[in-house]
């Protein structure tokens, strides 16, 4: 290694008692003796040349050629570029070259390539080394190996995604039970009362046996419908909710997943401003909570105890919960949530939400994340209370906002008038379709039938001129519903097509996004409500 007067970048302040003992040739040997033996790779390179424009290496020390595997003899006069390769962050790179056209210092963790063609990542700075009149004639790089710390993050990064994984399959799990409770008791229902109906006596009777049958089957309906909502299924929206709906709606699909010794309260305020939330998020931090209240009871008796009201909080009170010390103060829609478990202990208070701290089995212990992100994401808070042995409370804050929540669709069994037209039902369920064209034919509609989206065309090419709308299923065999939804707006771009599906409506549209469409109607529904659904359609000026 030539000495030539460098200097660097940033001298460091004079040391009284040894600048003055040592010669200047005692100082550079110390020099070049720490750069040789240093731990950390050190690479040298010259400021390029009018023939030669990127810098070239000049000088390599041993623990450059122990973590590269190349040697100076490799390396001399050659680009740095040779330790980049196919996972380089261009970016980085980028950065890297603009810091040393303007001579600054660069930092950053970068990804290298070993003479044998095997990554390493290194803690990297690159800084100048100037001579007295503050010339830059080289630059110095310093690396520091941080492979193993990236193995491990990419390791505790795998171990984390299994852990979500294994946490959201055990929390199904816990739900299967009582979802498979719930349903049997429901078909239980349906065919006691439909064998009733098939027996009674007058119509009367049987008109009363099969009401219970239609509202059961609502029920199940719902079911699906929070399965769904929990599962994840459609997107995230936000609107004012009714959080009392909500809770009301979750209980019923937790009460079954909560041990007998447990008993469910609900104490929820009569009058209860809207939040501004997604419906499905607000079921996931109800379900969250309960099943955390009836794990923290554990097998002996208990209680579980949900309740809302709506409070002014004032900034201080804010302060003092998780998440929020800047939210302004205001009206806010309070959820609690209360057991009579074994409460938290002081040390361990700060860190319930921590994504993996579980006091649990593995696989536990993520579920409270997930309640904290979901508030983060809502504008809301929460306060937690509880000393050991007096149980724990969850309190919520959301901001109320005065908008109303949407409207309910029509109940069942509301007025419909008649109404003329000609249908096209597609379906690949044939009790649906047929029970569907029946009901419609009722209302006063003349109906077609087709089993999927291919017969579908075949029949509206057939019938284009007298088919007002058509009622289209989403999943079929041979030609879905967006296959035969382009097809049927190809030959008329003017008919009205009414998409019937399981996923929510906003779901149905990220996978197929219609354009055009003039309805959405999620299964299962009333028959009722289709008919009422089809008669405002219809009622619309054709497009």
């Amino acid at each position: 290694m030539s000495h030539r007067n460098f200097a660097p970048a940033d001298p460091a302040p004079a040391c009284p008692d040894a600048s003055t003992t040592l010669t200047d040739g005692e100082r550079l040997r110390l020099l070049e003796s720490a750069v040789v033996n240093s731990y950390d790779s050190i690479v040298i390179t010259d400021v390029g040349t009018a023939t030669a424009r990127h810098p070239t290496i000049v000088y390599v020390n041993a623990a450059f050629t122990r973590l590269s595997g190349y040697a100076l003899a490799d390396v001399l006069g050659r680009s740095p570029k040779l330790l980049q390769g196919p996972e380089s962050d261009p970016q980085e790179i980028a950065r890297m070259r603009a810091s040393l056209a303007c001579q600054e210092a660069f930092t950053a963790e970068l990804v290298n390539y070993r003479k044998d063609g095997a990554p390493f990542y290194v803690e990297a700075r690159i800084t100048p080394i100037r001579t007295a009149d503050g010339t830059v004639t080289h630059w110095v790089g310093v690396q520091r190996d941080i492979s193993e710390r990236k193995r491990a993050e990419a390791e505790r990064a795998r171990l984390e995604a299994r852990l979500r994984d294994t946490q959201k399959l055990e929390s199904l799990g816990v739900l299967a039970g009582g979802i498979a409770h719930d349903f049997n008791n429901l078909l239980t229902i349906v065919l006691g009362n439909a064998t009733l109906a098939r027996t009674a006596d007058s119509p009367e009777a049987a008109g009363r046996h099969l009401q219970v049958i239609e509202a059961t089957a609502l029920r199940a309906a719902d079911l699906c419908r929070q399965m769904l909502a929990y599962s994840g299924q459609g997107r995230y929206v936000v609107q004012p909710v009714d959080l009392n709906a909500t809770i009301r709606e979750t209980a019923d699909l937790v009460r079954s997943s909560v041990a007998p010794d447990h008993t469910f309260a609900l104490n929820l305020a009569p009058v209860l401003s809207p939040v501004l939330a997604d419906a499905g998020q607000m079921q996931q931090v109800v379900m969250n909570l309960v099943l955390n209240a009836t794990e923290a009871i554990g097998p002996a008796a208990g209680e579980i105890r949900i309740a809302t009201h709506e409070a002014e909080v004032d900034r201080a009170r804010l302060a003092l919960t998780y998440l929020a010390p800047d939210l302004p103060g205001g009206d806010y829609v309070v959820l609690e949530v209360t057991d009579t478990g074994a409460g938290i202990p002081r040390e361990i208070l700060g860190r319930i939400f921590d994504p993996f701290f579980t006091t649990k089995f593995v696989g536990r212990g993520l579920g409270l994340a997930a309640v904290l992100g979901i508030l983060r994401s809502h504008g809301g808070a929460i306060e937690v209370g509880g000393e050991p042995g007096q149980g724990a409370c969850f309190r919520l804050f959301f901001p109320a906002v005065r908008q109303a929540p949407p409207p309910a669709p029509p109940p069942p069994g509301a007025a419909v008038r008649a109404t003329g037209g000609t249908l096209l039902v597609v379906d690949d369920e044939r009790l649906l379709r047929e029970t569907a064209a029946t009901l419609l034919e009722l209302h006063g509609f003349t109906v077609l039938t087709a089993a999927d989206g291919v017969e579908a065309v075949e029949v509206f090419q057939r019938n284009r001129e007298r088919i007002d709308a058509v009622v289209l299923d989403l999943s079929m065999p041979r030609l879905d519903g967006g296959g035969a939804f382009a097809e049927l707006r190809r030959i008329d771009p003017a008919i009205r097509v009414l998409l019937m599906s399981g996923f929510t409506e906003d779901e149905a549209m990220r996978r197929f996004p219609l354009q055009g469409l003039a309805g959405f109607l999620q299964k299962p529904f009333a028959m009722d409500q289709l008919a009422h659904k089809l008669r405002l359609l219809l009622a619309q000026p054709s497009p």
